[in-house]
């Protein structure tokens, strides 16, 4: 049984996931005015979540990307988080996520660092990729921190980009970080999977909505920032659900059970499980997608307690 504010929540999203619908465009052919007007709504519609009060946020740049630093006076610093916030690879900056983030600092008692890594379709893949990779390279090159004192996670796209910029740190024989975390990661964009059904749009009050719309002008959820004339989307760097997850980090996927990604997650931890990688699986019985942006919920505080609990377990320092 979800909590009685989660319940709150879901009647206010469901408003929210109209209006998103009616922003919805096609943002692999539509004027660049209208992709700057969707972010300026995402943007704006965020900014208003409660933020840590004693969180601190600082600018700096890792590897040649604006990336906002947070802290709060319980931030270990021996504990890294690298994280990517989501927002489709086309909407979201690391000021939009100030809320979410300072409260997983806050639990976590890490000290988190938000890239505000380039967006499709201006910059399509492997723009993404490539910057994720060299946010992490400029954390033990530039910042000296060791990889064993690193955690890479991120959101829908951001899981995306937590797991493919690991896959990438791997091919490039990069040690990786002591573990990755995934909220309701965008591991299929082809959208593929059994839950991309209208039945699950119905129960997805946030992104069902969008879907339909999308399903019925036809378009592909992937093509604004893949050039499919040039790349295949089952490459593994871009669809992680194809990833070779041999000698990887222990992952940890949270995920709602009423979400059209769900299928995402669950094929995600099938490849995980296929050649062993130790990872921690949890679905939220009746919460929607990335449901932590409501980070008063109950249900928040208590899934960033679970990463926090995952982080410190699989983290090669003591803390």
């Amino acid at each position: 049984m979800i909590s009685e504010e989660a319940q709150k929540s879901i009647k206010r999203y469901s408003s929210l996931g109209s209006l998103i619908k009616a922003l919805y465009f096609n943002p692999s052919k539509d004027a660049k005015f209208r992709v700057m007007f969707q972010r300026l709504n995402y943007n704006f519609a965020l900014k208003f979540n409660p933020k840590l009060k004693d969180a601190n946020y600082e600018e700096l740049y890792l590897g040649g990307i604006r990336t906002l630093k947070i802290t709060t006076p319980k931030s270990d610093p021996n504990k890294n988080i690298l994280y990517f916030h989501g927002g489709a690879y086309i909407v979201g900056n690391p000021e939009a996520y100030k809320s979410l983030v300072g409260h997983l600092a806050g639990i976590t008692e890490a000290t988190i660092y938000v890239p505000d890594y380039r967006l499709a379709p201006e910059n399509k893949f492997p723009s993404q990729l490539n910057d994720g990779v060299e946010c992490y390279k400029a954390l033990i090159n530039d910042l000296n921190i060791n990889p064993s004192q690193i955690i890479v996670g991120g959101d829908s796209a951001g899981g995306n980009l937590s797991l493919v910029t690991c896959l990438k740190l791997k091919e490039l024989g990069i040690e990786m970080p002591s573990s990755i975390i995934c909220i309701s990661p965008w591991a299929d964009p082809e959208g593929t999977g059994d839950t991309y059904t209208t039945e699950m749009a119905e129960k997805d009050i946030l992104m069902g909505p969008v879907f339909k719309k999308m399903w019925n002008y036809g378009h592909q959820s992937f093509l604004y920032f893949v050039d499919e004339n040039e790349y295949e989307i089952n490459d593994p760097f871009i669809s992680p659900i194809y990833g070779d997850y041999t000698n990887f980090p222990p992952v940890m996927i949270q995920v709602g059970s009423h979400e059209i990604l769900l299928s995402d997650a669950k094929r995600l931890k099938e490849a995980l499980d296929k050649v062993g990688c130790v990872n921690e699986y949890i679905e939220w019985e009746g919460l929607w997608h990335v449901f932590q942006l409501e980070v008063k919920l109950p249900e928040t505080i208590k899934s960033f307690n679970i990463f926090s609990e995952f982080i410190d377990k699989h983290i090669k320092v003591k803390i």
